[in-house]
């Protein structure tokens, strides 16, 4: 109990550890000091004015003291308040407080010294002028609790004590009051004291959140701004200023009818009535300042519920709007050429057959394919091929108008719809012709490309699309088989779609799919075509030939089917079915002492070629049969080689460093012929029948044969001559070069295994 007591104590009166208040606090007090020390300093001349008849001149001297502090006190507060920055705030504290306590002993020291002296009128008359000075300085002193309470204890205590000592019941009472005066007083300043903590605390949580919330809208990344019930601005926030790029001083207290266009202040006047409304898209200020904004109004009332203005938040979408009409334009446009694409163009299809003119009008759908286009990416490269789709999309925009549609389908296939021509069909194929005239003739100009110039030709399929006709999928298949027509006939490569182009493709289709069902059925045949020694007739080799014997059409010529299984891509799985007959064949016929030949020769397309791995796919077959490399002799077109030039020339080197011979199969009718003499080194050199038709007619054919031959020789080729169906074209071949070798029907047609074995391999 008394280290508790004495920690009080301590607490008290201990200045060195004495907690400093707030700089409020400091102010409040000496605020108060300057009213309530001048009625101090009456109250103390009252009291010598009292006390000086009873006691005498002793109580000057006491008088003289105390006032002398309280003015002191007094002149503390005048100079705080004119220059608080003289001293820091724990040593006004400090003066503050000293000060304070002294004058309450000194007048304490009334009770002490004084009161034994007087009768029991002034006895009485001095404790309820202490009493009164108490409750006056407790007011004063309340923001600093423990300054009050200190101040309490040193008046009150002395006082009680002295009362104790008088040993009257009545000064008995007094005391017992005056103790229970100052434990009530201290209670109501400790109470104070805590609800003032309390109400501080709730001040400054108060506060934070009135600065967060200025925080936030200060630093929110939308623009705010509040409007009165005129759409006067009465404030707004940096983002606001920064959007607009305005100063906060010019903008606040602008009607926002001078600020934004009348559909946003029709927004903004709603919102006042119906509460709260919202802004998605333009947003547009009288300086002509454009923005894709999310806006949202909304209405500010009061306690009372009355309107008093409105707040709006708009969010810059700009970015956001373009990003999205970007993703819109990619999904519907090619990332190349910036063309529509397919989807773009069917949703052009839809909405153009929902027309009231689809029902009674033609329109024109035109299918165009560039030719030579795979030559330039395999030549060139495809960087040049994509320039080159640029280059011709430009073009075609130039031709086309406003209402047409021009779309990249992929690759290099184009689609062109010109809506509504004519009512009259005859008509429309006019203005079709026209067009399509003029599209051939923004193609005349070669294309120059990093400084290449490029002579390009496009096929167009042109369909006139009929009246209410509803089935896009099918105006574009029609327009498709007509581009495939005009690719295949070739000169002015320009095809119009009718029923008949239907049939034949449907017939190409059943034709295609009976392929596929004879190859894997073994239905098809190997014929053999011998090859002879011009010089003695002798048997050198035989090229393998495939037929197709078909249950319904009969024997159906190569020409009618290779060129559709190339295109479809079967071409692959039937040249591996060759090679498995043909070494299964020369396989028999070794076994059987029948083989006499250099070697059997094979067609093979540079489709297969490119394929992954096919020389060791292609020498895994021979090894797989116990086939010598040599026994076969691969041939391949020179229109094939070439559109295929820089992947097929890897793989006949690698063709040849396993000991297969290769043959360049009609020779002359392909691009730069000698170039790829020149690079290629192949063994063998067939010139087609092109050459050897007409030379017993015409002196340049026989001049130009003679030409291949003297060429071939010098890149040591091996030469046959294809086509040789007469004794006399074989002997200007024998005049010309007698280590030469033909092929032809002067020897046999080609003819099934069996007639082969029979009337040519030795018994």
């Amino acid at each position: 109990m008394y280290n508790y007591s004495m920690s009080i104590l301590k607490r008290l009166f201990g200045l060195r550890h004495h907690k400093v208040v707030k700089e409020s606090v400091i102010k409040e007090l000496f605020l108060f000091e300057r009213g309530t020390l001048i009625t101090l300093i009456l109250l103390e001349t009252i009291l010598l004015y009292i006390l000086m008849p009873l006691i005498g001149n002793g109580i000057a001297a006491w008088y003289g003291i105390i006032v002398t502090f309280t003015l002191w006190r007094l002149y503390d507060a005048y100079v705080f308040e004119k220059s608080p920055n003289r001293y820091s705030i724990i040593t006004w504290h400090k003066q503050f407080v000293v000060k304070a306590w002294i004058t309450a002993f000194l007048l304490s020291s009334l009770s002490l010294f004084v009161v034994p002296q007087l009768d029991e009128y002034h006895q009485l008359f001095i404790f309820i002028m202490l009493v009164g000075i108490s409750a006056g300085a407790v007011k004063t002193l309340s923001d600093d609790y423990r300054t009050a309470i200190g101040y309490l204890l040193i008046l009150l205590v002395p006082t009680s004590f002295e009362m104790l000592l008088l040993q009257r019941s009545d000064t008995y009472i007094l005391a017992f009051l005056m103790i229970l005066y100052f434990f009530m007083q201290s209670s109501i300043i400790l109470n104070a004291y805590g609800k003032n903590l309390e109400l501080e605390r709730k001040k400054e949580e108060l506060f934070e959140k009135e600065e967060i919330l200025d925080l936030c809208f200060e630093q929110a990344p939308v623009g705010i701004f509040s409007y009165d019930n005129d759409l006067n601005i009465t404030d707004c926030n940096q983002s606001f200023l920064t959007l607009f790029d305005v100063k906060k001083e010019k903008i606040v207290g602008t009607n926002l009818s001078h600020f934004v266009n009348e559909t946003t202040i029709e927004i903004l006047k709603n919102s006042l009535i119906k509460g709260q409304e919202t802004q998605k898209g333009s947003f547009i200020t009288q300086k002509g300042m454009k923005f894709k904004v999310e806006g949202k109004y909304s209405s500010i009332v009061d306690r009372e519920k009355n309107i008093i203005g409105g707040m709006a938040l708009l969010e810059d979408k700009t970015a956001e709007f373009k990003a999205r009409d970007e993703l819109v334009h990619l999904a519907s446009h090619d990332s190349l050429t910036s063309l529509s694409n397919r989807r773009s163009f069917d949703t052009f299809m839809q909405n153009m057959i929902k027309e009231e003119k689809h029902i009674n009008h033609y329109s024109l759908l035109l299918y165009l394919d560039i030719n030579q286009f795979k030559h330039v990416n395999d030549s060139l490269g495809h960087s040049y091929g994509d320039d080159l789709l640029i280059e011709i999309s430009k073009r075609l925009k130039n031709v086309t108008e406003e209402h047409h549609h021009l779309t990249r389908l992929g690759g290099d296939e184009f689609l062109i719809v010109v809506p509504f021509i004519s009512k009259i069909r005859e008509h429309s194929k006019y203005v079709a012709a026209q067009y399509v005239e003029t599209i051939q003739k923004s193609f005349s100009k070669p294309f120059i490309i990093d400084g290449i110039r490029l002579h390009i030709k496009t096929s167009i399929g042109i369909v006139l699309i009929e009246p209410d006709s509803c089935y896009i999928e099918e105006i574009v298949r029609y327009a498709d088989i007509a581009m495939y027509k005009a690719k295949k006939q070739g000169y002015e490569h320009i095809a119009y779609y009718n029923s008949q182009l239907d049939n034949d493709r449907k017939k190409m289709f059943d034709l295609y799919h009976d392929f596929v069902s004879a190859l894997h059925n073994n239905k098809l045949e190997l014929y053999f075509q011998p090859i002879l020694n011009v010089k003695d007739d002798s048997l050198c080799a035989a090229e393998a030939l495939i037929r197709w014997n078909h249950p319904e059409k009969g024997l159906i010529a190569p020409m009618d089917f290779i060129p559709l299984i190339i295109e479809s891509g079967g071409i692959i799985d039937m040249s591996w079915w060759v090679v498995d007959e043909v070494c299964s064949h020369i396989v028999e016929w070794k076994k059987q002492g029948q083989w006499n030949l250099n070697y059997v020769s094979i067609n093979i397309n540079a489709q297969q070629l490119i394929i992954d791995d096919f020389a060791e796919a292609f020498i895994a077959k021979l090894q797989a049969y116990g086939v010598e490399s040599q026994d076969i002799t691969i041939e391949i077109t020179e229109t094939s080689l070439i559109d295929n030039f820089e992947v097929t020339q890897q793989v006949i080197k690698k063709l040849q460093e396993y000991g297969v011979k290769c043959a360049i199969d009609d020779f002359g009718t392909g691009y730069s012929s000698l170039s790829y003499l020149k690079k290629l080194s192949f063994s063998i050199l067939k010139i087609d029948r092109e050459f050897t038709h007409d030379m017993l007619y015409n002196k340049d054919s026989m001049m130009l044969v003679r030409s291949i031959v003297e060429i071939g020789k010098q890149f040591n080729y091996k030469i046959t001559v294809e086509g040789i169906e007469e004794e006399s074209q074989k002997q200007i071949i024998k005049e010309i070069d007698d280590t030469l070798s033909y092929q032809g029907f002067l020897v046999s047609h080609p003819i099934p295994e069996k007639v082969f074995r029979e009337n040519f391999l030795k018994s």
